[in-house]
């Protein structure tokens, strides 16, 4: 698909972090906070919604992905309070997360990422992973992903 949305210059592979923080230390009633500096993102995650067994193994399935500089982060910082506004709704990639029951993952694996009618799905233990979590993720992605704040990078076929 072809599509006619221009983004700034990618800047940097993207690492990802997961903290996970005392609910002081988040906005009221949110589960997660991004902060992003040039090359990284780190989301803030408030205790009770994800568990530092699913923040380890998130961080080395995205280290998998970013090592190979698949996505890249176009720079903040032209726009550091970019994460803060809602999606554009461009559509230029999908990512999200949802709670699955432990039956549809492999033993001992608390996430996985499937590709589902054209959008990154992260699948997520539920018991692990709160539903506030899961959707303000998903809206996260919308802006980041569908708004083309990161890009992804393929190899080249020529």
């Amino acid at each position: 698909m072809n599509n006619p949305v221009k983004t700034a210059k990618a800047a940097a592979p993207v690492q990802i972090q997961f903290r996970v923080v005392p609910h002081d230390e988040l906005p009221d009633g949110t589960a997660v906070a991004l902060s992003e500096v040039d090359g990284l993102i780190v989301a803030w995650i408030g205790e009770g919604h994800a568990t530092l067994e699913l923040c380890t193994q998130l961080e080395d399935l995205h280290r998998t992905v970013t090592a190979q500089e698949r996505w890249v982060q176009t720079s903040p910082a032209s726009d550091p309070h970019r994460l803060e506004r809602p999606a554009e709704g461009l559509g230029i990639a999908h990512v999200a997360w949802e709670r699955v029951s432990a039956e549809v993952l492999p033993d001992g694996v608390l996430a996985v990422p499937v590709e589902r009618d054209r959008i990154l799905v992260w699948l997520l233990h539920e018991e692990h992973a709160s539903e506030q979590l899961c959707a303000e993720v998903s809206e996260y992605g919308r802006r980041i992903a569908g708004d083309g704040l990161w890009e992804q990078r393929w190899p080249s076929t020529s």
